[in-house]
């Protein structure tokens, strides 16, 4: 991962203002400026938005004092392509019981430009991602690129487990772990399948036994299906014979049926037709009748055309009257609505002159002055907020410089334990043993002594630092504390102040708009009222309505309509109305008069025909009867016989199922002996597939090609770390790493492990007995070793190095050995961002990234 441009915003000491970070052309910097003003914070910037870590905060405390949300935007170069991470947080509070973090990822083009979304599902899916295209997580890129402000020892204090699987992460030898995991599971599968074909082996051979020889029985089935078949034919030939006969009387019996229910027939017929000729004798003297009654029919029917006419000419003046008197009533209801909505409208516009216009019109000038007064005392508290802005940035400074007086002070105890632990040390070591740590020659009584009083010196200077910043650290606490009381109290009350002067102007100023606008009304209503009422007096409203009525009263005059007339016509049409229906029976029975005689001779001539039929019918069902008569004893002899044939053909199909079950077992019995030979092949093959599987299981393990691995790159990296220690300790340290440890109870296999065994002038002892400019001199060494074994392993430069600090525990001579062994290294990487306070240090460097903090937040400049 190779940093291009860094934005960010709210995020710990830099505010909205900040300025874009640019490193293009960058390879060796330094990050400088005092104390607290925000150095580390751009590399805690970049790893948050790379991984969502940064130095062990809390995710909230990294938005900025004051703020709500804090963004860093990164944009990267990663296997040679240009990507954009952003990662956002917003605080809790208000309605959101938590804080909510937001992450996205783009694919640039090679000028930054062009962006294509890369985002996962979520933010766990999309931090993935970024890890995937970084190369490695949090813990392994501060534990190689990285070295962190006070925790440049984060490699060395780890468990010799721990420090052995970081080497593991750093050399990407999880890779083997997942295809040991991989070669476990192929070799399980194939276990799996191995034991399946045993068990499918077993139950084979189960079958088999089970069958056993089914041919001996399939001949004697065959032999007995052979007589069953004879014996069977026989029957069926003599069956088939009765079955003839039986069905040549049985057609006849149905014939006979068919003919008795055609006898019934005729005779219903017979019946219907007889019922039929009397209707039709009914029906021809009643049309006689009617026929003898014409003259005195049609004279009726002409008298009432005559009535109805009448009739029709009085109904039509009628509804035309009747219309006019309508189309009266309604112009005359509607002309009323009219007058009674104006004087409703009227009644209004009254009452909301007197109730509504004219009190809310007359407060104009009072609110208008009560306004300008609450503008006034608003205007006058922007001092105060002022203030409050100058508390904030007070109480932010505060809390930056407790930080680092807690930081100073837990250095300052480190640094005088160490030299403690050494000084007793040296006291405790014999009168030959000590060795002078300049030339290695050993030290007399005197110069024992001389070197004992230095470290007393040193320890006296060092609790002396202690005591001092110990007080800064007390007097920055208690300025801290009353800060943190004074300003929530002093916010909390201005914002009152200020919200209840903002909501008085708010209502003091809708209440004058409204008074504004109830003027303009009140004159605009008093005028409509004016014309309104006017109006009403002189009868100026339904024009078109009032002219309509008058035209219907002048219509309804001239029309001529008698009500007793129309009356006398009704009635008279009412008593002739039987006429009409007398008029259409006598027309019917004129035309039906001749169809119902013709029909009266056809069906006498029918009736002859149907007694001629049933005489007939009558002399075939007493044959018939005669010659069925054998049809009962035929029937028992066919019955018989199908149920001998019917015990043959059960036999026969026992006897065939037999047969089919028997070849079946001969069959299965082959197929079975042909399923066994081909699962014992597969269970050889799937045993040797599983023993190559477990063999790779053993190959990819811990103890196989990554021990083999990690033992090649040891003595490398344990070279590199000598190489880098010896020139910053003029070869007064030396380290070793072993990877293997015995066992306390001596036997059994080695501890796998990553021990660091260090040595100077006095002999080789733990880590933590040497000082803190020494044990830094060893991390860096091991952390710049770390980063150049695996630049060698990838054949490539490692993209960046980042060292945070850690020069203040180092004199001059350490600090240009140290300088020394960076340019030494600075080809090995393609940037190296070096971050201290020291003037002394930051003028070595071609260049600086300069950090300075004010009351607005931190920033920066190169120069």
């Amino acid at each position: 991962m190779i940093p291009l441009k860094l934005n960010l915003r709210n995020f710990l000491s830099y505010r909205e203002n900040a300025p874009t970070l640019d490193f293009s052309g960058v390879h060796v910097a330094c990050l400088c400026g005092d104390n607290g003003h925000g150095k580390s914070a751009l590399l805690d910037a970049i790893t948050w938005s790379l991984w969502g870590r940064a130095r062990g905060q809390v995710q909230d405390d990294l938005v900025s004092y004051g703020a709500d949300e804090a963004r860093v935007e990164l944009e990267f170069l990663a296997r040679q392509i240009r990507y954009r991470v952003v990662r956002s947080r917003r605080k809790a509070g208000g309605r959101r019981r938590q804080g909510a973090t937001d992450l996205q990822l783009q694919a640039l083009d090679d000028a930054g430009n062009g962006a294509q979304v890369i985002t996962g599902n979520s933010v766990r899916e999309t931090q993935a991602k970024v890890e995937q295209l970084v190369g490695m997580d949090y813990e392994t890129f501060i534990n190689s690129a990285f070295l962190l402000q006070g925790r440049a020892d984060e490699f060395t204090n780890k468990t010799p487990a721990d420090r052995k699987a970081v080497l593991t992460s750093i050399l990407g030898l999880e890779a083997y772990d997942r295809y040991q995991a991989r070669a476990r599971e192929r070799a399980g599968e194939k276990r799996s399948e191995a034991d399946r074909v045993a068990g499918g082996m077993a139950q084979i051979q189960a079958e088999i036994d089970h069958i056993g020889n089914p041919a001996e029985e399939l001949a004697d089935t065959n032999h007995r299906l052979a007589d069953l078949n004879a014996r069977l034919e026989a029957r069926r030939n003599m069956a088939e014979e009765l079955r003839e006969r039986v069905g040549r009387l049985r057609r006849l019996e149905a014939q006979l049926d068919e003919r008795r229910d055609l006898a019934r027939q005729a005779r219903r017929d017979l019946d219907q037709l007889e019922a039929g000729m009397a209707a039709a004798r009914s029906r021809i003297e009643q049309h006689q009748t009617l026929l003898s009654q014409a003259e005195e029919i049609r004279a009726g029917s002409a008298q009432l055309a005559v009535a109805r006419q009448k009739l029709t000419d009085l109904e039509a003046s009628r509804q035309q009257y009747d219309a006019l008197n309508q189309e009266h009533n309604r112009l005359s209801q509607t002309i009323g609505l009219e007058q009674a909505r104006l004087e409703a409208e009227i009644d209004q516009l009254r009452r909301r002159v007197s109730t509504d216009l004219k009190p809310s019109a007359q407060g104009e000038t009072e609110l208008a002055a009560a306004l300008q007064d609450a503008k006034g005392k608003l205007a006058g508290i922007t001092e105060k907020e002022s203030g409050l802005a100058d508390l904030r940035g007070r109480l932010q400074n505060l809390a930056e410089g407790v930080g680092q007086a807690q930081s100073i002070a837990a250095r300052y105890q480190g640094e005088g334990e160490q030299l403690n632990e050494k000084l007793h040390l040296l006291n405790n070591t014999g009168p030959n043993a000590a060795v002078c740590p300049l030339c290695q020659s050993p030290l007399s009584e005197s110069g024992r002594r001389q070197l004992a009083g230095s470290y007393e010196r040193d320890i006296q200077e060092k609790r002396e630092l202690y005591r001092n910043n110990r007080a800064h650290l007390q007097e920055l606490e208690r300025e801290k504390a009353e800060l943190e009381t004074e300003l929530p109290r002093r916010e909390k009350a201005f914002a009152a102040e200020s919200n209840g002067l903002r909501e008085t102007a708010a209502r003091l100023e809708t209440r004058l708009q409204a008074a504004k606008s109830a003027a303009v009304e009140l004159e605009r209503a008093q005028s409509q009222l004016q014309t309104l009422a006017g109006r009403v007096a002189a009868g100026d409203f339904a024009e078109e309505e009032r002219s309509r009525l008058a035209a219907m009263e002048e219509l309804a005059a001239t029309l001529d309509y008698d009500e007793d007339a129309y009356r006398e016509a009704f009635q008279l049409t009412r008593e002739l109305e039987p006429y009409t229906e007398m008029m259409i029976r006598l027309e019917q029975a004129a035309a039906q008069l001749p169809n119902d005689e013709a029909a009266l001779e056809q069906a006498q001539v029918m009736l002859d025909r149907k007694i001629e039929e049933t005489e007939a019918a009558a002399r075939q069902i007493v044959e018939g009867e005669a010659a069925v008569a054998e049809l009962p004893q035929l029937s028992n002899e066919l019955a018989e016989e199908a149920e001998a044939v019917a015990e043959l053909e059960r036999l026969q199909q026992a006897a065939l199922a037999q047969r089919g079950r028997l070849e079946g077992q001969v069959a299965r019995l082959e197929t079975l002996r042909g399923e066994l030979e081909r699962n014992r092949e597969s269970q050889v093959v799937l045993q040797e597939e599983q023993g190559i599987f477990q063999e790779l299981v053993n190959a990819f393990g811990r103890q196989g090609i990554q021990a083999m691995l990690i033992e090649t790159v040891v003595p490398r990296l344990e070279e590199e770390t000598n190489s880098l220690l010896g020139r910053m300790t003029d070869n007064r340290m030396h380290v070793k790493l072993e990877t293997q440890r015995e066992r306390r109870s001596g036997s059994g296999e080695p501890i796998e492990t990553l021990e660091i065994n260090v040595s100077d002038e006095l002999g080789s002892r733990s880590y933590e007995m040497y000082s803190g400019g020494e044990a830094f001199r060893v991390n860096l060494a091991l952390r710049i070793a770390l980063s150049r074994v695996l630049s060698q392993r990838t054949g490539a430069p490692l993209p960046t190095l980042f060292i945070d600090e850690g020069f203040g525990t180092q004199d001059a001579s350490g600090r240009e050995r140290i300088l020394d062994v960076i340019s030494a290294i600075e080809d090995d990487f393609d940037k190296i961002i070096v971050i201290t306070h020291l003037d002394d240090l930051k003028d070595m460097f071609p260049v600086r990234i300069e950090v300075q903090k004010d009351a607005n937040g931190s920033t920066f400049w190169l120069s």
